[in-house]
């Protein structure tokens, strides 16, 4: 039997009294050395010197310890790997979110997270570019925005409550004239930091600048691997050559950026090409964006793809991942993982998505956690903001449930309604609730949205199995 599948023996554990107990108490914090239980014990599990204390607890320490080689060697992974992992100050936010989850939560298919993994974050309206498909209808500055002060509360909120990831996206960022003092304030409130951009505006003083802020990543947005596909669609000539000459000062800076393509029918041919693209010039990810038509891409429902071509489209990315690409490849397409299961079906280990986006290898006896992990993230591991601090579950999902300015982020993620529903896949309707995948996959919901009439909870039509057992 593999105990990583039961849910219902997971959440027997938590709720015994001892058990609640010791979560809790992993959390408090040591008054000599300022840690929590949890971190003392991870800097004794990874062997960091110099982090002794005396008032911190061995015997507490040794049960952590004990629990992380259980799950390390039930999902067979070296201890190597689960040390390199646990020295990560981003990856140690995010375990003590996960641990706080479930004290808060239990342990529900899918996950929930007491704290986003990630927020995205639309900094500004404003842009130098009139991209046909922007989900946010950017351009020109739409409403007042919140001013640097109030945006620095925000990042106060979000590390407050433990949000790990802050991507700054837009319109176009980088034309804010605060984004560098914001983006720093991010980094030196313990935030991985990333930002969204169109490229035009990544020369070699703006790069050193952003490397200087801390920023971690950066992704930049290529539509094409011509000037022609590319331009066409982000409406201003030169916006390729400037986007590669950007995305290779990045790499010649030594800072983490990434290649992003929204998947339509005008570039689905090229999408080979793309990918050749970001490991000629030394990118480290390439990601797939769903083509979502919202905001001015409402204008072209003609150019999504239908669900042979997105299927089509991520066998040939799963075959590029598994041969070894130079890239890392994610993707806000949930099906992927469904997808990696079905095709391989045979082997030691397999390439899925595990939580929103990210693709890795994992081994066989790891794959039950994507029903706990897996699947779209809007409003359960994700959400997002907007220029005038509305919280919203997706950028492509742009529903509002709560404005910064006059509520405290974290008692919107967990108190509302709308979010709530999407971390319950049992409410599901339509092909998604029948589907033996809805736990890995879900669909998703931003798709369902534009494709029903504002239901988020309706069947995603972009899947192979769901046209197969009609999307009703």
């Amino acid at each position: 039997m593999n105990l990583l599948s039961h849910d219902r023996f997971w959440n027997a554990v938590i709720s015994f009294p001892t058990t609640k107990k010791m979560l809790n108490l992993s959390l408090k914090k040591c008054p000599t050395c300022g840690r929590t239980v949890l971190e003392a014990a991870l800097d004794d599990y990874v062997g960091k010197r110099g982090s002794e204390c005396t008032k911190c607890s061995k015997f507490y320490s040794w049960i952590i310890r004990f629990w992380i080689d259980f799950l390390r060697r039930s999902l067979n992974i070296k201890r190597e790997k689960v040390e390199k992992l646990l020295t990560d100050p981003y990856a140690r936010r995010a375990v003590i979110n996960i641990v706080r989850s479930f004290t808060h939560f239990g342990i529900r298919k899918p996950l929930s997270i007491h704290a986003p993994f990630l927020v995205v974050w639309d900094f500004t309206h404003k842009c130098n570019l009139n991209c046909k498909h922007c989900y946010s209808n950017s351009g020109t500055v739409q409403d007042e925005e919140l001013s640097t002060k109030e945006a620095l509360a925000v990042v106060d909120q979000l590390a407050d409550f433990g949000v790990t990831a802050l991507a700054f996206s837009g319109g176009e960022p980088l034309s804010r004239k605060d984004f560098l003092q914001v983006a720093r304030h991010a980094v030196e409130r313990g935030l991985y930091v990333s930002v969204a951009t169109n490229g035009t505006l990544l020369t070699k003083e703006n790069v050193q600048k952003l490397k200087h802020a801390g920023v971690n990543y950066v992704e930049i947005s290529v539509d094409g691997a011509t000037a022609q596909t590319h331009d066409s669609f982000r409406g201003v000539p030169g916006a390729f050559d400037k986007a590669i000459a950007g995305l290779k000062t990045c790499v010649e800076a030594d800072l983490c950026a990434c290649i992003a393509t929204t998947a339509t029918k005008s570039n689905i041919a090229e999408m080979p090409q793309i990918l050749d693209l970001a490991e000629a010039i030394g990118a480290e990810r390439f990601t797939y964006f769903n083509f979502v038509p919202t905001g001015r891409g409402k204008e072209l429902y003609e150019q999504d793809l239908s669900p042979e071509e997105r299927e089509k489209l991520m066998l040939f990315l799963l075959d590029r991942m598994s041969k070894g690409c130079k890239v890392t490849i994610l993707t806000t397409a949930p099906q992927l993982a469904r997808a990696a299961l079905q095709c391989q079906g045979i082997g030691k280990d397999v390439t899925m998505s595990m939580a929103h986006m990210q693709t890795i290898k994992v081994s066989k006896k790891a794959v039950p956690l994507a029903d706990f992990i897996g699947g779209c993230g809007a409003g359960r591991l994700y959400c997002s903001l907007s220029p005038q601090g509305d919280v919203h579950p997706c950028v492509f999902l742009p529903i509002t449930v709560g404005n910064l300015k006059t509520q405290q982020f974290g008692d919107i993620w967990l108190n509302s309604e709308l979010f709530n529903a999407l971390r319950d896949r049992s409410k599901l309707k339509g092909a998604c609730s029948r589907c033996s995948f809805k736990y890995i996959c879900g669909g998703c919901r931003a798709r369902a949205s534009a494709y029903n009439a504002g239901d988020f909870l309706a069947s995603d039509p972009g899947c192979t199995l769901a046209a197969k057992a009609g999307n009703a």
